[in-house]
């Protein structure tokens, strides 16, 4: 991605795979960053992006904006402290950064962020931190942010031409990612736009250049409210039209992940962090240039002296700071040995339990791929159900599941059709029972779990609560409150784990709690949230969803947590009598081996542990 700044050409990468690591710095003065987004660049790490799931791939990993500006301003300071002193190399820290509003992945422009270092330490209190300041002024309605889109449509809808209105506002009410309907009024300007036969008869695309000015920034706010008035954004795939998306990127160059939306102007008003407050111009990147230039070269010399008037920026005329972020070193994890083996700790006449190992899901899945699948994920282990299935030489049904990094007790039926009177297959009424037995409220489920933290919380000592009941709702997948949510939970011990040689002043990663707990209920999730929550804070150690990313990390890198291990295990299982179960189901699962070389360096932690875990059946 190219844009014109003094006449020499700039590149700035939008892809990884490009080589090229460049962040351009438009703007910044003591406590804030204005960066320029490429398209195709998240923001910030998210459940989304999978984080560094590229790299488990061999390939680059997604490098966000937060990442990328904080290398980049780190790599300007350092080379001009280094050219103002003596040639020598100079170290200094990286400043913290913090994200002051969001663009979406396709989309470019001007990003706000603020220095995060200086937050905590304000002399003067009645003042608010840089971040929350920005935040402020952003959001206050003296703000100004100038969106440019590229849309399909000329600029006509219902017989009316929106060309000739000059600013006028379209307010409608806009759902969030939680389904919560919120107040939302933007301003369009549709400053030039084409029909789809020329006056000369030439076939080309109808295409308008439209200006955006939102007044809230509500989820997708823009996008949604274009495609209201029929003049979809170009590329947008979630509201926008998709048989045009894919006639502009196979016919007309463009990028797959390309949003044709750049913030192109932001004025925010005086503030705290920035007494004289914020004017920057975003310059418009070429692949959205080049796509008017090409196809619609008329809509473009309509628009330049319109954008000039608006304070955008076709081509740069300044100079702007260039700083390099960096590719970050892939963790060094301990990989789960996959053999396809399966350990049976139980056979009967109708079931057998088995002990699941981290980092193997029970089942194939839209997730996981199909076996066949040539885009299945990457070296994805043999599941719990064809081990099982092979190791018995029969077929097998689930009666629960746990989560790919969980392990323990895997209680599955040996499946057995029949068929009623009419002939028509029946479900396994082995696999029904089962499942019922699994839900009785006779049936006790005990996991153990390594969780970040003291065993104190909010002035709670939960290391003399003995078993008590939480119940609290939780989220399901789509993040829909659920009722009835109850876990009984055991704090057993705790400990303060020893700094590592390399970083002695570190206290993060080094508190650990060893969990018993009990689920009631089997919701989504239940024991991790349960556990993370505001009320325990004690996130299982290695849960990329509800845990700690950074003491996740820690514990990869220097304390023998294996990659994609969620440190929970299903201890023991324990049902009632059944038809099927006659005497009943109690089994342990002895803890795994990569849970006991993390516990083994402890000595003293499991000499004090093992006789509590052996009254509760639990097997060292």
């Amino acid at each position: 991605m190219k844009f014109h700044a003094k006449s020499e050409n700039i590149e700035t990468s939008n892809s990884n795979a490009t080589g090229d690591r460049t962040i351009t710095i438009l703007s910044r003065g003591p406590n804030h960053i204005v960066a320029l987004k490429p398209p195709s660049v998240v923001c910030h790490h998210s459940g989304w992006t999978g984080s560094r799931s590229k790299m488990k791939r061999g390939l680059e990993p997604e490098i966000p904006m937060l990442q990328r500006v904080r290398d980049g301003i780190h790599d300007i300071d350092s080379r001009d402290a280094a050219s103002d002193g003596d040639g020598d190399e100079v170290i200094m820290a990286k400043r913290k950064v913090n994200l002051v509003h969001r663009l979406d992945r396709g989309a470019s422009g001007a990003l706000l962020l603020a220095f995060a270092d200086d937050d905590g330490a304000k002399t003067d209190q009645s003042k608010k931190g840089a971040t929350a300041s920005l935040i402020e002024a952003m959001s206050s309605p003296e703000s100004i942010k100038t969106y440019v889109a590229l849309v399909r449509g000329e600029g006509i809808f219902r017989g009316e031409d929106f060309k000739e209105k000059g600013w006028f506002e379209v307010s409608r009410s806009i759902k969030d990612e939680g389904g919560e309907e919120k107040d939302a009024t933007t301003l369009f300007k549709f400053v030039a736009g084409q029909p789809e036969t020329s006056e000369n008869g030439v076939d080309r695309p109808r295409i308008s250049l439209v200006l955006a000015r939102p007044k809230q920034g509500r989820w997708h706010q823009i996008r949604r409210h274009l495609s209201g008035i029929s003049h979809p954004i170009l590329g947008d795939t979630t509201h926008g039209a998709s048989k045009v998306n894919r006639e502009w990127k196979e016919n007309r160059n463009l990028p797959g992940e390309r949003i044709c939306l750049h913030m192109a102007r932001m004025q925010l008003p005086p503030s705290d962090a920035v007494p004289e407050g914020i004017d920057v111009a975003s310059p418009i990147l070429d692949d959205m240039l080049d796509m008017l230039k090409v196809y619609a070269p008329d809509v473009l010399e309509k628009s330049l002296p319109v954008l000039g008037e608006e304070g955008i920026i076709v081509e740069a005329k300044e100079d702007y700071e260039f700083g390099q972020f960096t590719i970050p070193e892939e963790l060094p994890q301990e990989k789960v040995k996959d053999d396809g083996d399966v350990d049976i700790l139980e056979q009967g006449d109708h079931y057998v339990i088995a002990s699941k190992p981290p980092s193997v899901v029970v089942h194939h899945s839209s997730w996981t791929g199909k076996r066949t699948d040539p885009k299945r994920r990457w070296n994805e282990p043999t599941p719990m159900l064809q081990r099982v299935r092979d190791a018995t030489n029969r077929r097998v049904n689930l009666i629960h599941r746990l989560d790919r990094g969980a392990s323990g007790c895997l209680l599955l039926s040996f499946a057995q059709t029949s068929e009623n009177e009419n002939g028509e297959k029946s479900p396994c009424h082995v696999t029904r029972t089962l499942i019922d037995s699994m839900q009785n409220l006779e049936a006790t489920k005990t996991y153990l779990a390594l969780c970040d933290g003291d065993g104190s919380w909010n002035g709670i000592d939960y290391l003399q609560k003995g078993w008590f009941t939480f119940d609290r709702p939780v989220k399901d997948e789509w993040g829909k409150l659920m009722e009835d949510c109850r876990t009984d939970i055991r704090f057993i011990a705790s400990k303060i784990l020893p700094p590592t040689e390399d970083d002695p002043e570190n206290v993060e990663g080094r508190k650990l709690s060893i969990v018993l707990t009990r689920p009631h209920t089997g919701k989504w999730h239940q024991v991790r949230q349960h556990l993370s929550s505001g009320t325990i804070g004690h996130a299982i150690i290695g849960d990329s969803s509800h845990g700690r990313s950074r003491t996740n990390r820690i514990w990869k890198k220097k304390r023998h947590l294996k990659k994609e291990r969620t440190c929970l295990h299903l201890a023991r299982l324990q049902l009632p009598q059944t038809e099927y179960t006659p005497n009943g189901i109690d089994v342990s699962c002895p803890l795994p081996p990569d849970l006991n070389k993390m516990l083994n360096e402890y000595p003293e932690l499991i000499d004090y542990v093992r006789p509590i875990l052996l009254e509760e059946g639990i097997k060292v």
